[in-house]
């Protein structure tokens, strides 16, 4: 059984690793045409958690993002196919 899981296992981190170094290659390719980035607007907002147990919302003004054109992210970039889908984040924060 343990052998099994374990060439279950690696057999995955194999997959993953090819499919990653052809995102790569695919994504290495778009640059060289101009078509592998891309920037999308993103609107971040902010939820403070108070003492007094009250809840503040800051808003940022919407923001261009950069992403790339990919199925994994790449170069320090989110993925377009996943910032499109996720253009309002909120990030919480507690007040001291």
């Amino acid at each position: 059984m343990r052998r099994w899981s374990l060439k279950i296992f690696a057999a995955l981190i194999a997959v993953f690793a090819l499919v990653y170094v052809a995102d790569w290659i695919v994504l290495q390719i778009r640059e060289h045409s101009g078509s592998a980035h891309d920037s999308v607007v993103v609107d971040n907002s902010y939820v403070i958690h108070q003492k007094n147990g009250k809840m503040e919302y800051l808003y940022d003004p919407p923001l261009p993002t950069p992403c790339v054109r990919s199925l994994l992210p790449h170069q320090a970039q989110s993925a377009c196919w996943w910032l499109v889908r996720h253009t309002e984040p909120q990030k919480d924060i507690t007040a001291n």
